[in-house]
This record gives structure tokens, C-alpha cells and sequence, in this order.
């Protein structure tokens, strides 16, 4: 192309000299518009292959999940005369896990222990059965799977690779007169618990409450629960008697929300009445206010890690039909201590039907700091043993508005099945993720030899309406109903719930769940019971909720100048 140039600058005709100047300039530049265009149509079509691959509101997001792990036990206390099933003695028997993760993608895990496998009797016995005898953990010549009073407590420091104990909960042997004396000298494993529940502020603080039934012992982590923060002795509560099942939230710096589940107002707590009790504190749980009362049924509660806002979700009232209300604070859940006021909880707001009363179901809300709030239950219009359903409601703007609850049940036909104890988890780029215990039904509803297994699925943005696409994220069954459960409708082999939780770049789901191997040594038609935990990759592109695209996109201008 140079040599075609100066044939033409040497051209006799001066104004042809200068006409074919500027064409081959001109051809000089055509051509380099024409590599230009060719590039930045290259960087156009990788765009517009990386936005295809984007996901829109509504669209389903893709997981793979991995091998399962199961929870272990202290190598110490392994008993292969226990009665376990000889490939599981070295795992925790354990169930109704709760699961939590910290900003650095660590996990721990709490779970009840077996309460009446700690020993060929039990000290209960004229109420409980069996022979009088004490419990023992982890002791050698006594039959037991109790590595330490407490409830079970696991962590993870690699995004859940690896699961071991907590700081401080070490091998307690020991017959109940060492726990009872521990709980008062000691700390750590030491606090008697019966089952859990964890949250994490905002500064990474692992807060952990155990229940004794009476009271609650509590317990502080660091360093994703490698560091115990608590002394070295149990700290109570202090709070409500006789509580049940106990839920904690906590955000910013040492904010604790507890809802307690008494069942009856506690005595301490005269002048109201409710199942539910919300307590709270602002100093790391070192202090609690007392006695609020949220009347209601079954509940659960989360908030913001670093916003202000608190919720709590609920079955209007403890009865076979009704509604799923959610309660709101915008001010931490400040302004609840003795007395009439209500303080920062606004009203009860009713976001969806119940048909039905399944067995102690909860309606699970979770959030996420940009604004969204889902609830989803589970609902028997046909009882315990027909068609389940499962609902979701979901609001973008901190529950100042909600759209319809949707079903968001499995495609099962005419025959359905069970949707158990559904648990939301939602990342901060709005992915809405669901698992839930399932069984499908054949043709003779529910019998002998059905298989439940564990189900998740995720969707981008849902908006009500919106299907979830269901699939399996553990392939070993989780329980076979038997012919005892067949017989009495007991649909209760894998008890309350489990709990899930994302990464927080939302690039993985973990769940924390049960699973039931072999007969139980000492309670009839009841099982062996194990906590595992399973991660799941997120496969999808799922775009940032805040990212907002100019209203004109300029690729850039080219300048060319030539002195001719």
C-alpha cells in the first residue's frame, strides 16, 4: 500500500497529484475502520454473548451440587459397641440442624443430640421408660454417642470442605452429675444444651444460644467459630422458662434478637400472653429486655446484617386455618422492653393464606441488605398425608409492599406428595434459593417403602407467579417410610426443619440437613439420625440487582488528522 502511494504523489498533473493523494489517505483510512470495526465487533458480539448469558427477573438459576459430607464426632468418642450402624460410628448422631455464615464464607452448624441415647437408661425412666439409669458422654465402658453435653456445634473455615468442632466444645466424659456440676464451674461443652440456634452480626461476631428447656446458655465466637469468647464459665440467659424451640437474628455491632417458643406465657411475663416472646440486646446478649409478647402460631425471624430492619414471620394464630403474617421493625427492634408499647414493631401485616395446619410447620422469612424479604410455608389443605402445597410471598422494598403469594409447589399431578419444612435463603444479587424434604407420591399416596429426599431449587428476581424447577441435591433417600408410619399417618421422621444458607458473593448454596440410617438402639420405630451438609456451585450468570446500564452507550470516537 506505501509503494501505491508514491506512484501516485509522483503523477506530472498537479491536481491529480493532489486528488490521488487523497484518495489513497483516504483508502489508508477506510482500512484501518475496517480492522477498527472489525475489533470492536468482536468486543460487541463477547458483550452481547455475555449478556445473553445474563439472567432476567423470573429465570431459574443453575446448581450443581456436590458430594455430601456427614458431621463428625470426636475421634476419642467413637463407641463401635453403641449400637450405630458400623459405617456411620464416626459421625454425630444428631437432628434438626441450624446452619449460619459469616462474610468469609464460614459456616457452623448446631443440631439436638439424641437425649435418650447416653446410656442403656435414662434418669427420667418412670416418665421416659426403660431402666433407671444415668446419661454419660463420651465414657469409655458406657454405651453412648454424646461427644458433650451441650448441643452438637461444628465449623467450617473453608467454605464448608472441611467440617470439625467449635473452639471450647471438646469431649466431656462423664455421667449427668459431671454436666450438672460443669454447667456451674465450666464452660464451653460443658453448658448442658438440648438444641440451638446461631447468628452473626455484622462485625462477624458467632452468637450462639443453647437451650437447657429451663433457661438458655450463650455463647460467643470469633474467627468463624475457632475462637470461643465466652470465659470459662456458662453464661444464662436469663430469660424465659420452659422455651422450646429458640431462634437468634443479630446485625450491626452486638445487636441480638431472640424469639423464644414457650408455648404458654412464661411467669415472669404477667400482664400478656402469646406462644412467642421477643427479647432483645444490644450489648452482645450480655443483657436481654424482657416479655414482649408476639401472640401468633409458629414463627421464625431474621434481619438485616447492617441495615436496620428486623421481621418476623408467623402463623396468625396457633389453628388449623388461616394466615401467615409478618411483623416489621425499621429501628433494630428497639423500644420492646416491660410495658404496653409496642415500640419500633409496627402492626402485622397478613401476606398469604393457610388451608391447612401442617405438623409444625414454620413459615420461614429470610432477607437481604438491598431490600428483599421472602416468606415461604408449607401448607396441607388435605391433611397430613394428602397433597401438600408450598407458598411463597415476596416483597423488594424492605416489606413495605408485598405482591400475591404464589404456590411454588412441585408439578406432581393428580397424586402430589409432601412438601416439608421449606427454609429461603437469599443472596445480596437476589438469588432466591428453596430446599425443602420431599416425597413424591405414586398412585397409593403414602406407604411403605416411599423414599424422601432433599430438593432445592433458585430463581433470579422471583416475582409472584414465577415456577421454581426442582432437583434432587442429595441422591441418598433421607428416610424410607416404614409400615409403623404408614399405619399412623406419621409423617415426623425428619423432624422440624434444616436450614440453608449463600456465599456471600452468592457464587454457592450450603444446606445442613438429616438423614436417618439404621434402627434406633433404644427408642421403637425410631432411627438413627445424621447431620450432613451438602454445597452446591451456582452455574449461572446471575447480574448485580444494582447494576443500571447509561441510557446511551458510546464505544468511543476516532480522530484523524493529516497534514496534506
Amino acid at each position: 500500500m506505501s509503494a501505491d502511494l508514491v506512484d501516485a504523489e509522483l503523477i506530472d498533473n498537479g491536481d491529480t497529484k493532489i486528488l490521488n493523494g487523497l484518495l489513497g489517505v483516504t483508502f489508508a483510512v477506510a482500512i484501518l475502520f475496517l480492522i477498527l470495526a472489525a475489533n470492536f465487533s468482536d468486543v460487541l458480539l463477547e458483550n452481547d454473548d455475555e449478556n445473553s448469558a445474563q439472567l432476567s427477573p423470573g429465570d431459574q438459576v443453575e446448581i450443581v451440587f456436590g458430594e455430601p459430607i456427614y458431621m463428625p464426632r470426636h475421634e476419642e468418642c467413637i463407641d463401635p459397641n453403641n449400637g450405630q450402624d458400623a459405617d456411620y460410628i464416626g459421625y454425630g448422631v444428631g437432628y434438626e440442624p441450624s446452619l449460619s455464615v459469616d462474610s468469609n464464607g464460614n459456616m457452623q452448624i448446631t443440631a439436638h443430640k439424641d437425649l435418650r441415647w447416653g446410656g442403656e437408661g435414662n434418669p427420667f425412666a418412670p416418665v421416659l421408660g426403660g431402666n433407671l439409669d444415668s446419661w454419660y458422654a463420651c465414657e469409655e465402658g458406657r454405651m453412648t454417642t454424646w461427644d458433650y453435653w451441650a448441643s452438637w456445634f461444628w465449623v467450617s473455615v473453608d467454605n464448608g470442605t472441611t467440617w470439625g468442632h467449635g473452639d471450647s466444645f471438646d469431649p466431656t466424659p462423664g455421667n449427668l452429675a459431671n454436666s450438672a456440676v460443669g454447667s456451674v464451674t465450666g464452660g464451653g461443652s460443658e453448658c448442658l444444651g438440648d438444641e440451638g440456634d446461631i447468628a452473626i452480626d455484622a462485625n462477624d461476631v458467632v452468637y450462639y444460644l443453647d437451650t437447657t428447656l429451663e433457661d438458655n446458655w450463650w455463647h460467643r465466637f470469633t474467627e468463624g467459630g475457632s475462637s470461643y469468647e465466652m470465659g470459662q464459665v456458662c453464661q444464662r440467659m436469663n430469660t424465659m422458662a420452659a422455651d422450646d424451640r429458640p431462634w437468634v437474628a443479630a446485625q450491626g455491632d452486638g445487636i441480638i434478637h431472640y424469639l423464644g417458643n414457650s408455648g404458654a406465657s412464661p411467669p415472669e411475663c404477667t400482664g400478656d400472653f402469646g406462644r412467642y416472646w421477643y427479647y432483645h440486646s444490644e450489648n452482645g446478649g450480655n443483657t436481654f429486655s424482657q416479655c414482649f409478647a408476639m401472640p401468633g402460631g409458629w414463627s421464625t425471624i431474621s434481619s438485616q446484617n447492617d441495615g436496620p430492619y428486623v421481621f418476623v414471620a408467623q402463623e396468625d394464630q396457633d389453628t388449623s386455618s388461616g394466615s401467615v403474617h409478618i411483623r416489621i421493625s425499621d429501628d433494630y427492634g428497639r423500644g420492646t422492653g416491660p410495658g404496653p408499647s409496642d415500640g419500633s414493631w409496627a402492626l402485622p401485616v397478613n401476606i398469604g393464606p393457610r388451608n391447612g395446619n401442617c405438623p409444625e410447620g414454620y413459615p420461614v422469612v429470610n432477607n437481604n441488605e438491598a431490600g428483599t424479604v421472602a416468606v415461604v410455608w408449607a401448607d396441607c389443605p388435605q391433611g397430613d398425608v394428602g397433597a401438600w402445597d408450598m407458598l411463597m410471598a415476596i416483597s423488594y422494598d424492605n416489606g413495605t409492599s408485598w405482591e400475591e403469594a404464589w404456590s411454588i409447589a412441585p408439578n406432581w399431578g393428580d397424586s402430589g406428595g409432601l412438601t416439608m419444612y421449606p427454609f429461603v435463603s437469599i443472596s445480596e444479587n437476589n438469588m432466591v434459593s428453596v430446599a425443602w424434604y420431599g416425597l413424591q407420591y405414586g398412585e397409593d399416596g403414602y406407604t411403605t417403602g416411599d423414599e424422601w429426599y432433599l430438593y432445592a431449587g433458585a430463581v433470579f428476581e422471583p416475582h409472584s407467579g414465577n415456577p421454581f424447577e426442582w432437583s434432587i441435591a442429595d441422591p441418598t433417600p433421607l428416610h424410607i417410610v416404614t409400615e409403623y408410619e404408614e399405619s399412623n399417618q406419621d409423617v415426623h421422621a425428619l423432624h422440624d426443619f434444616f436450614e440453608t444458607v449463600h456465599a456471600p458473593d452468592g457464587s454457592w448454596v450450603g444446606i445442613a440437613y438429616q438423614q436417618n440410617i439404621g434402627l434406633h438402639p433404644f427408642e421403637a420405630n425410631e432411627e438413627q439420625r445424621y447431620i450432613k451438609f451438602v454445597r452446591g456451585e451456582v452455574i449461572s450468570h446471575i447480574p448485580e440487582p444494582s447494576l443500571s446500564l447509561p441510557e446511551e452507550t458510546v464505544f468511543g470516537t476516532i480522530w484523524i488528522a493529516s497534514d496534506i
